[in-house]
């Protein structure tokens, strides 16, 4: 055999090999009744805090807003509240399909936010309502997000975040 088929075969066995440990991974978390999926699914995406720094970046804008600390500071923590829905997103499907549709509309939602206030900057008054609409929308598609995991799994999670409060130095505090 050449080098070139030596080749082949070594990296079709990495590609079964890693097909493998992707489906035996995947099938641990399948194991175990609904709530014990959901359960390992809620800690493995650290879900509460995902949806605790959602709601952070929205009160972040709205202090920047209220400070009228200008576009810079708008475009800084609407791109976050955009990137951190995005990235969230990242984290679906869920174990539960209900669960999974409503995250999908609140990272929607909030994603839509943030893009929608990023384009307003600090002075187009109309976009920055419709942002504000869509994220207090996303927040109760939350609320119903983080009822059903109570439903499924029994137990209610936290969405604090691990950062720490401002203390009203910089843009956002």
């Amino acid at each position: 055999m050449n080098r070139r088929v030596w080749f082949a075969v070594a990296a079709a066995f990495l590609v079964a090999l890693g097909v493998v440990a992707f489906v035996s991974y995947r099938g641990e978390d399948r194991s175990g009744t609904s709530a014990q999926q959901l359960s390992a699914w809620v800690k493995d995406t650290s879900l509460g805090q995902e949806l605790g720094a959602l709601h952070d970046d929205g009160l972040d804008l709205q202090k920047v807003l209220a400070r009228h600390a200008g576009t810079n500071a708008v475009h800084t923590v609407c791109g976050v509240l955009t990137v951190t829905a995005e990235q969230a997103h990242g984290n679906l499907p869920s174990t539960d399909t209900e669960l999974t549709l409503l995250l999908d509309r609140v990272y929607q939602l909030d994603a839509e936010a943030g893009n929608d206030c990023y384009a307003a900057g600090a002075t187009n008054k109309k976009l920055l309502a419709k942002s504000s609409s869509e994220r207090a929308q996303a927040q109760r598609v939350a609320e119903e997000a983080l009822a059903r995991v109570a439903a499924v799994t029994g137990r209610t999670i936290s969405t604090t975040t691990t950062t720490q409060p401002t203390t009203g130095t910089g843009i956002f505090g």
